[in-house]
C-alpha cells in the first residue's frame, strides 16, 4: 500500500511538470493518466484490450466479400454517387487494395467522434443522410474494422467542400495487439493538399489474402446484387433528388464489366406487391403475352384483408417465367435459364443493401422449391421460375435486424409474416396464370375444365371448314397453281389432323392409366380400413385370453427342472409380455381413434410409446435406436388424432428395417424432435441403403415399392409392408393438418433422415 502511494505521488508530478510545458506530449499525458487512474483503492473503471479491434475485424466480418461490401456502405451514407475500386496486385499477399468515393467528406470532428469511435451512435441519432436523405445502410458502427480483415495498413484521406486541405491518418493494425491498452495507442492526423473538392479515399495495403481473378470478379458481382436494382417504395422513402449510387471495379487499371442482364423483356409476367404502414398487403400483375391487363388483389395473413401484425413499408418486384412452354424463342429462353440456374430467385434488401443468404441458388427462404415438391399446387412456381427482389425499409431495425456475421436477418415475427408474404403473392399468381392458359393451377382444383384433344380437333375441323367455305378464292387461287400446292397444303392439314387424333389417343391411355392406378389406391385403402376393422376386433378378442397365457407360462416354467426347459419356459414368458405390449398398444391407438375430437399431441408420448413397444423386435432385428434428442418442451403438434402417430412412426421403422436388411449391416435408428419458429419436427434416420437423390419426391407417390412381394410365399410383413402406400398414406396425413414431410441431409453416421414438419400449437412457455 505504501508503495503504491509513493507511486502515485510520482506519477502526479510527472503529470504536472508534462501539462506546464508550452508544448505537451499528450500521449504521456494520457499514458500517465491511465496508470494513475489505475492505481485508484475507491473506484474501478473499464479497460479495452486493443486486441479488440483484431476480434472485431475477423470476427465480425467474416468474409471478403462482405468486407468490402461495408466499405462501399460507408461510401453510400456519406452521400456518393460515384465509389470506385482499385485492386493492385492483389493477386498476391501484399497488394493494395484503394477505395475512393466522393461523398461529404469527415471534418476533423467527424472523423475523431465518428470513424476513430467504435461503435458511434451517429447513423441511430442520424439515420438519414444529410444531402439526399437516403436511409443509413449500416447501424452498428464496426463497418470500418472491414479494413482491419481485408489488409494491415489503412490510411484515411478525407476532405470537405468547405476545408481548404485534405485530413490524412495512417493506421497501422500491427500495433493493435493484445495486452496493450487501446486507449494508449495513438495515430497522428496530417493536413495535405486536397485532390477533389468533397469525397473520402481509403487506401489498404499490405492486404492479408491473394484476391484471385475468380474472387475480385465474385466481389464485383457480389457489390452489384448488394445495390438494390432500382427503388420501389418512393411513398415511403422521401429522398430528396438523389441521383443514384453507381460502383466501379478495376483490376490493375482495367475496368471490370458487367454484363447487363437484358431478358426481363421476355418474362411472361410482371409481379408488383407491397405491404402499406397499416400492415394491408396487396398485389398487381400484367401479362402482356397472355393479353391480362393489370389488376391490384389483397393479401393477408389469414384472409385476404386481414393486415400483417409486424409487416410494414415492404415492396415487392418479381419476373414470371414459364419454361419449356413455347412463350420464348429457343435460343432466347436457353441464355436466359442459363443466367437462372444462378441468379434467379427471390432476393432480399434492407435499405437498399442486399441481405445474404436470400435469394442465393439452393436458398428456398420463400419455401417455393419445397411447396414444388408437395404437388399441392401445380403451377410452375420454384425458384428457377422467378427473379426478383424484396424491397423493406426499416431504417431504425424495428423489424429486421441483421446477424452479426452481416449474414441473414434475426428470425423474428415481421421475417416470417414476409416469408408469407412472398409465398403467397408468387402463387396466387402462378394460379391465376395457370388458369388463363387453361391449365390446372392446384392439385384439388374442382372447376378446372381443361379442353380435351377432341375438342381441339373438332375445333380445328370447324375453323378449316369455315376457310375454305367462307373464302372460296383462297381455295381456287391454290387449285390452279400448276406446282399442286393444293395437295401438298390439304396433305399438312391432315397431316396435323392425324398428329392431334394420336395424341388424344396417348391422353386417353395415359388418362386410363392414372383412373386405374385411382381405382387401384381407393380399392387397397378400402381393404387396409376393413383390416384395421378387423385388428380392431382381433385385439379386443386376444386381450380376454392374455391373462390364461401369463398365467399358464408362468405355471408350466414352475414346472420345469433342466436349464434348457427352464431357459425355454422364460423366453415363452418374454414372448408373451411383448406380445401383450403390442396388443396393448393396438388396442390404446385404436380406441382412441374412435374418439373423432383432434388435441394436440406431445411429440414425447408417441415417441416414448413406440419406443416401448418395439424394443423386442429391434433386439430381435440387432437393430440398436439411440435415445432420441428431444430438444425443448412443450413439443405441442396441431391437433390432430393421437393414433395417425402409430401409423406415421410405424412406416418409418419398416421402411427402415428393410433399408438395413438390404445394406446387411448391423442396425442403427435415431430418432429426433424438437420446434422452430411457428413448426415442431420429427426426424427418422437410419443406417440403410439409403434413397437415390433422384428418388427422394417418388417415394411419397403411391404404389412406390422398392419390396417385391412374391404371392403366397412371401411373410405377411412383407405384404403388408410392400404395397407402396406406406409413405403415401404418412404424406396425405401430414399435409393434412398444412405440414411437410421429406428427405432431408442425413444425420452424421446414418444414410437417411426423413423429417416431419407440423405447425406448433401455441403456448406460454419460459424456456
Amino acid at each position: 500500500m505504501e508503495t503504491d502511494i509513493i507511486k502515485l505521488e510520482s506519477l502526479k508530478k510527472q503529470l504536472n511538470e508534462e501539462l506546464k510545458k508550452e508544448s505537451s506530449d499528450n500521449s504521456l499525458i494520457l499514458s500517465l493518466s491511465h496508470e494513475i487512474a489505475s492505481l485508484d483503492q475507491d473506484n474501478v473503471r473499464f479497460s479495452v484490450d486493443a486486441g479488440v479491434i483484431n476480434r472485431l475485424g475477423r470476427e465480425l466480418v467474416g468474409r471478403h466479400e462482405t468486407a468490402v461490401s461495408e466499405l462501399v456502405k460507408n461510401a453510400y451514407d456519406a452521400d456518393a454517387t460515384i465509389v470506385e475500386l482499385f485492386f493492385e496486385d492483389c493477386d498476391q499477399v501484399g497488394g493494395r487494395l484503394t477505395i475512393k468515393d466522393n461523398g461529404l467528406g469527415m471534418t476533423r470532428e467527424q472523423l475523431i467522434k465518428g470513424f476513430m469511435t467504435i461503435s458511434s451512435s451517429d447513423k441511430i441519432h442520424n439515420p438519414k443522410s444529410p444531402r439526399y436523405y437516403r436511409t443509413r445502410a449500416g447501424q452498428k458502427g464496426i463497418g470500418r474494422f472491414a479494413t482491419q480483415r481485408i489488409g494491415q495498413v489503412l490510411t484515411i484521406i478525407t476532405q470537405t467542400f468547405g476545408a481548404e486541405k485534405a485530413l490524412k491518418v495512417t493506421i497501422d493494425w500491427a500495433k493493435y495487439e493484445m495486452d496493450s491498452n487501446l486507449v494508449l495507442i495513438s495515430n497522428t492526423i496530417e493536413e495535405i493538399e486536397k485532390y477533389q473538392d468533397e469525397g473520402t479515399t481509403l487506401i489498404i495495403e499490405n492486404v492479408r489474402d491473394a484476391w484471385s481473378h475468380a474472387m475480385i470478379n465474385r466481389a464485383y458481382k457480389y457489390i452489384t446484387d448488394l445495390l438494390q436494382p432500382f427503388p420501389l417504395s418512393e411513398k415511403f422513402e422521401q429522398s430528396k433528388n438523389d441521383p443514384g449510387f453507381k460502383v466501379t471495379f478495376y483490376r490493375n487499371n482495367n475496368v471490370i464489366i458487367d454484363e447487363e442482364s437484358a431478358f426481363f423483356q421476355h418474362a411472361l409476367a410482371e409481379i408488383e406487391a407491397y405491404v402499406d404502414e397499416q400492415g394491408q398487403g396487396f398485389y398487381s400483375f400484367k401479362s402482356d403475352k397472355l393479353s391480362i391487363p393489370e389488376e391490384v388483389y389483397l393479401v393477408g395473413k389469414k384472409d385476404r384483408d386481414e393486415k400483417y401484425e409486424s409487416l410494414r413499408n415492404v415492396h415487392f418486384k418479381a419476373y414470371y417465367f414459364i419454361w419449356n412452354a413455347g412463350l420464348i424463342s429457343k435460343s432466347v429462353e436457353k441464355y436466359i435459364r442459363e443466367n437462372a440456374r444462378e441468379y434467379a430467385g427471390i432476393r432480399l434488401y434492407r435499405n437498399g443493401f442486399r441481405v445474404l443468404p436470400y435469394g442465393e441458388p439452393q436458398d428456398d427462404w420463400l419455401r417455393l422449391d419445397a411447396s414444388v415438391v408437395r404437388r399441392s399446387i401445380i403451377a410452375p412456381h420454384a425458384n428457377i421460375n422467378f427473379f426478383g427482389f424484396v424491397e423493406v425499409l426499416d431504417q431504425y431495425g424495428k423489424y429486421f435486424q441483421e446477424q452479426s456475421s452481416r449474414e441473414g436477418l434475426l428470425e423474428t415475427n415481421s421475417l416470417s409474416e414476409l416469408k408469407d408474404f412472398g409465398y403467397k403473392v408468387l402463387t396466387d399468381v402462378a394460379i391465376k396464370i395457370s388458369h388463363v392458359r387453361e391449365k390446372k393451377g392446384t392439385a384439388g382444383q374442382k372447376d378446372w375444365n381443361k379442353k380435351t384433344s377432341r375438342e381441339i380437333i373438332d375445333d380445328v375441323k370447324k375453323e378449316m371448314g369455315e376457310i375454305i367455305s367462307d373464302e372460296p378464292k383462297i381455295f381456287d387461287a391454290v387449285k390452279k397453281d400448276d406446282q399442286g400446292n393444293i395437295s401438298i397444303k390439304l396433305k399438312t392439314i391432315n397431316d396435323k389432323l392425324t398428329e392431334l387424333e394420336e395424341t388424344h389417343e396417348e391422353e386417353t391411355r395415359e388418362q386410363e392409366i392414372k383412373t386405374n392406378e385411382l381405382l387401384k389406391e381407393i380399392q387397397l385403402l378400402r381393404i387396409l380400413a376393413g383390416l384395421g376393422l378387423t385388428i380392431g376386433e382381433f385385439v379386443h378378442e386376444v386381450s380376454h385370453y392374455e391373462p390364461a397365457f401369463k398365467y399358464d407360462a408362468e405355471f408350466i416354467t414352475g414346472l420345469l427342472n433342466d436349464a434348457e426347459g427352464l431357459k425355454a419356459g422364460y423366453r415363452l414368458q418374454k414372448n408373451l409380455e411383448a406380445f401383450t405390449v403390442y396388443t396393448s398398444f393396438f388396442k390404446d391407438a385404436i380406441s382412441k381413434n374412435v374418439n373423432r375430437e383432434l388435441k394436440p399431441i406431445e411429440l414425447r408420448e408417441p415417441i416414448s410409446n413406440f419406443i416401448e413397444i418395439i424394443t423386442p423386435d429391434l433386439e430381435r432385428s440387432h437393430i440398436s435406436l439411440d435415445k432420441p434428442d428431444i430438444l425443448g418442451y412443450n413439443l405441442l403438434t396441431c391437433p390432430m388424432h393421437s393414433s395417425e402417430w402409430a401409423s406415421i412412426l410405424f412406416n418409418f421403422y419398416t421402411n427402415s428395417k428393410k433399408a438395413i436388411a438390404k445394406k446387411s449391416v448391423t442396425g442403427k435408428i435415431h430418432i429426433a424432435a424438437g420446434k422452430i419458429q411457428d413448426k415442431v419436427y420429427l426426424e427418422f434416420s437410419d443406417n440403410g441403403i439409403g434413397i437415390a437423390p433422384d428418388k427422394e419426391e417418388e417415394i411419397f407417390e403411391a404404389f412406390y415399392t422398392t419390396s417385391n412381394p412374391s404371392g403366397n410365399n412371401s411373410t405377411e410383413i412383407e405384404e403388408l409392408t410392400g404395397t407402396g402406400l406406406g409413405l403415401k398414406i404418412v404424406k396425405d396425413i401430414i399435409e393434412g393438418y398444412g405440414g411437410e414431410v421429406f428427405v432431408t441431409r442425413p444425420k452424421e453416421g446414418f444414410s437417411t433422415t426423413i423429417r416431419i414438419e407440423l405447425p406448433k400449437t401455441e403456448i406460454v412457455d419460459y424456456e
